[in-house]
């Protein structure tokens, strides 16, 4: 049975929305009284019967709530450049959801090659590799920001940026302790300027190579978020 997701929640009660309300009713032919299990993407799993099983406005009755077995101790924050595929761009927010992620930024950088999004069909994106994955926290993605503003309000314990020119900066094989906010930048595919680099390390950034491989901006994306997923595994 698949997962659906809502956050129109009040105490017992609970309704989706049209797009998945059609899904109940047409594709699953789902009625009154049956089961229905959903996720409010802030981390939390609902088991519910169907009280009103409208195509436009399904309404439930939550039986019992928890938290997702796949959250998390520590906050990863991706801070990426667009690529100028749609496509690509659209791949990473999916398979890093999938891997686990809390937070998405994309940012604008000296080298960029898109500066426009159409965040409503990324929205959709993330909601869908967010239940396909059996995630109930879904990642908040910002609006666009310029690179400067990105890094004067980056508060995380933890920040890096990866970049080709640098050829001995690694993160730790752990960390220091759970509970840590991460915070990792990924830049365009003619990387981040000289300028760029300069101005986060005065920002308190700490330059890392993913690798001696030149790698597309989607992959050293995911490879960031698979990296602190593992390093954070046991903690």
């Amino acid at each position: 049975m698949p997962v659906f997701f809502t956050q129109h929640i009040s105490g017992e009660h609970a309704f989706l929305e049209e797009e998945e309300s059609r899904h109940v009713v047409r594709v699953l032919r789902l009625k009154k009284n049956d089961g229905l299990e959903f996720v409010d993407g802030l981390g939390m799993r609902y088991k519910s019967i169907i009280t009103d099983p409208d195509p436009v406005h399904t309404k439930l009755r939550i039986l019992e709530s928890h938290i997702d077995h796949l959250s998390r101790e520590f906050n990863l924050h991706i801070g990426i450049a667009p690529t100028k595929s749609t496509v690509r761009f659209e791949w990473f927010l999916e398979k890093a959801t999938e891997i686990g992620i809390e937070e998405i930024t994309p940012i604008l950088c000296d080298h960029s090659e898109r500066s426009r999004m159409r965040f409503d069909r990324l929205e959709k994106i993330l909601i869908s590799a967010m239940k396909q994955s059996g995630r109930a926290l879904l990642p908040r993605l910002n609006p666009m920001i310029p690179l400067k503003d990105f890094v004067d309000k980056t508060n995380s314990d933890l920040k890096y940026i990866a970049h080709c020119r640098c050829k001995d900066g690694k993160m730790p094989m752990k960390p220091r302790e759970s509970n840590l906010s991460w915070t990792i930048m990924i830049g365009p595919e003619g990387d981040f300027s000289n300028d760029e680099v300069l101005i986060s390390e005065e920002k308190g950034f700490q330059e890392i190579s993913l690798g001696d491989a030149v790698y597309r901006t989607e992959t050293a994306g995911i490879m960031a978020c698979q990296l602190v997923s593992f390093l954070n595994q046991d903690i």
